[in-house]
């Protein structure tokens, strides 16, 4: 689970991404470099959810939402 979506996203696509390289896996997914290099380093682009869907897939992950209960 995720506390800091922003600090510990990078951290797990760098893990899942293992010793592929960034080029490799921006090829099979069918994004930009720079997009999955932008991801991995916390960096904001319009084009991030979409290219972080598609990274995803390659790494055969998928996102779930766990909300709190009661209050």
């Amino acid at each position: 689970m995720f506390e800091d979506l922003t600090a510990d996203l990078p951290d797990l696509l760098i893990k899942l991404r293992g010793q592929a390289t960034r080029k490799h896996i921006a090829e099979v997914a069918g994004v930009r470099l720079i997009r999955l290099k932008e991801l991995e380093e916390g960096l904001k682009h319009p084009e991030g959810l979409e290219t972080l869907g598609k990274a995803l897939r390659v790494y055969r992950v998928r996102l779930g939402v766990a909300l709190p209960t009661g209050r």
